[in-house]
């Protein structure tokens, strides 16, 4: 048992190398540079932006309806096949928009782009880290969710270099051939679909079950129909929605330092301290949720992002107070990847998991894609920014108001 336990430990952290494969590299290479593409096409075929753009706002829509389809999936079939087929598709799509030429080429990207991120994006990491990590969970989702940043925080410079040499066509298609192949090799070497496929003990077993009463592994949790029935449920919907909501208003940062006294330089500035302060916050915030669990861990995440935003709000023309405030605010924003599936795990257990959180991830999904509408139309309907600005102080007050009373009422459904 002993060999079979250490095996299981090692191999749970190279099933986190399969994870940072088919979600960290897709995701950072591609997914979050996507705005360094919009102009040059733009500029190429004459297109308009919300032509240009249309794409992202048909992603988390499809994505939306397919993740709890995704959810069934992955449940009943070898993730590492299904996750392997869904980073091939997403990766050839890819390559096929760098011979785009019409808006049908790109509308249809964003339909395939939605039902491939359905399995990979917010739903397969969580599952396979509940399954394989006992203890750690947290660390091991921070480590994925930071993995991202740091790519992303990369191949955005990079490849808007290689646009500027290159073109927007060859650059695209370079990325699309890394998301194809890296993601596919990892998948296909790392991913497997529990520690009890391969006879060997999830990382963290041996420490759980001496602290058991009677040294018996016991899989506990939620049933299904009643917690779908349960306001603590919905309220867990909401406190992920609401963080997938406030992360994206980093996108309105340069915009509200440029038409303030800040200036355009420290919009541009702030996005780099948010990408470090939340790359700095996803460890913080998973060994937190591992060292104190996942509701400490909503609360500092719910603090942080209503923090920040504040001191950012008041700044008015004291740059560093902005950036300090950018900084806390990178907290919240790095919460997303760790607080939701860590509260979903600490709230209603682990024998149902993959099932009730993908009803989880379409409310990200959801919500996801109501936030930049939704921003845009505050803005421009009274022309500042300071209302979007309180209602992410809000939204973030709430996820830390919300997180222990999920958790206190979600424990109360256990069998």
């Amino acid at each position: 048992m002993e060999q079979k336990t250490r095996l299981g430990s090692n191999f749970a952290w190279l099933v986190l190398i399969g994870c940072i494969g088919f979600y960290a590299i897709p995701v950072g290479v591609v997914g979050n540079t996507s705005g360094i593409f919009i102009k040059p096409v733009m500029d190429e075929f004459g297109w308009s932006r919300t032509t240009a753009t249309l794409y992202m706002t048909i992603q988390p829509w499809v994505a939306a309806v397919c993740t709890p389809f995704a959810g069934k999936i992955l449940a009943k079939y070898d993730p590492r096949i299904v996750l392997t087929l869904s980073s091939l598709a997403y990766g050839l799509a890819t390559i096929w928009t760098s011979f785009g030429t019409s808006p049908w080429v790109w509308h249809v990207y964003g339909v395939i782009y939605g039902v491939s991120c359905s399995f990979f994006m917010f739903l397969a990491v969580p599952t396979l880290v509940n399954l394989w990590f006992k203890k750690g969970a947290g660390k091991a989702l921070g480590i994925a969710g930071a993995s991202l940043s740091i790519i992303a925080a990369i191949c955005a410079p990079v490849g808007q270099s290689m646009i500027d040499s290159m073109g927007w066509e060859k650059t695209r298609l370079i990325f699309g051939i890394i998301i194809t192949v890296v993601p596919v090799i990892l998948t296909l070497l790392f991913v497997r679909k529990s520690p009890e496929s391969m006879g060997v003990a999830p990382y963290g077993q041996d420490e759980v079950l001496a602290a058991s009463a009677n040294g018996a592994e016991v899989v506990e949790g939620a049933e299904v129909s009643a917690t779908r029935r349960s306001p603590f449920y919905f309220m867990l919907i909401l406190v992920a929605g609401f963080l997938v909501f406030s992360a994206a208003f980093f996108q309105q940062i340069p915009s509200f330092a440029a038409a303030g006294s800040l200036g355009a330089g420290a919009g541009a500035v702030a996005v780099s301290i948010i990408m470090i302060g939340g790359t700095i916050g996803k460890f913080i915030i998973g060994w937190a949720a591992d060292r104190f669990g996942a509701v400490v861990a909503g609360i500092i995440a719910g603090i942080s992002g209503a923090l920040g935003l504040t001191l950012a709000l008041v700044s008015g023309s004291t740059a560093i107070l902005f950036y300090v405030g950018m900084v806390i605010f990178g907290f919240g924003y790095a919460a997303l990847g760790v607080v939701p599936p860590m509260l979903a795990r600490e709230s209603f257990g682990s024998k149902n998991y993959t099932e009730l959180y993908s009803w989880v991830a379409t409310g990200i999904f959801v919500f996801s894609g109501l936030a930049a509408l939704t921003y845009g139309r505050i803005i421009d309907a009274t022309g500042s920014f300071t209302p979007a600005f309180i209602l992410v102080i809000v939204l973030y007050v709430l996820v830390a108001v919300f997180s222990p009373i999920v958790a206190k009422g979600g424990h109360k459904l256990w069998k």
